[in-house]
């Protein structure tokens, strides 16, 4: 089992520090005001309008095709430069726009989705407050019970997880199990193999 979670730990991530940047981003998300200082000259006035216009900027792509891994937190220097990116890549470059432009906003975080809550959003199917674990704005957090359809999270899971996976990293991701289901038995004979040598 050890063998297992390295063998697909290390293929979802060859480079394992990109998910623990990921996480801490997760938790403490790196907004920067000053990393989008270039575009402000470029945004509409509106908060709806500059949220088209970053979604023009950024059009979204997996991350697998984006960062070559199933799930990473960039930074707005990042996101910008690949002009590409999901949903956390939109949303670190939106809700840096608007504090630099100080538009009150808040940073909304569902099982499946990250996105920025500003006044007059219209609310589309994945970015509904009651799919929200997890609202932050200036100094303030709420946790609460998220109300996302299951349906939904497995269809986002599977497509944005396994769909969007590169060929050759779906055959390392099955092979995994069959080569620990052979360590595991080559060890268990090795096992057997030796005590019945020691019992001789």
């Amino acid at each position: 089992m050890l063998f297992l979670a390295i063998w697909t730990l290390l293929v979802l991530y060859p480079n394992p520090h990109l998910l623990v940047l990921s996480i801490y981003r997760t938790l403490k998300p790196p907004v920067n005001p000053a990393a989008v200082e270039s575009l402000i000259a470029h945004v509409p006035p509106q908060p709806a309008d500059i949220d088209n216009f970053i979604s023009s900027l950024i059009p979204y792509q997996h991350d697998w095709q984006t960062y070559n891994v199933p799930w990473y937190f960039p930074t707005v220097e990042e996101a910008v430069a690949k002009r590409a990116g999901d949903c956390k890549s939109q949303f670190i470059v939106l809700a840096s726009m608007l504090k630099a432009l100080e538009i009150p906003h808040r940073l909304s975080y569902s099982l499946t989705h990250f996105w920025v809550i500003y006044e007059n959003k219209m609310e589309m199917p994945l970015e509904r407050e009651s799919n929200a674990f997890l609202i932050r704005s200036d100094g303030q957090t709420i946790v609460k019970v998220p109300q996302e359809e299951v349906k939904q999270i497995r269809q986002i899971f599977w497509e944005s997880f396994w769909e969007a996976m590169p060929p050759v990293r779906k055959q390392l991701f099955l092979i995994g199990p069959f080569l620990s289901l052979a360590l595991g038995l080559f060890a268990g004979a090795h096992g057997r193999l030796s005590t019945v040598m020691k019992m001789s």
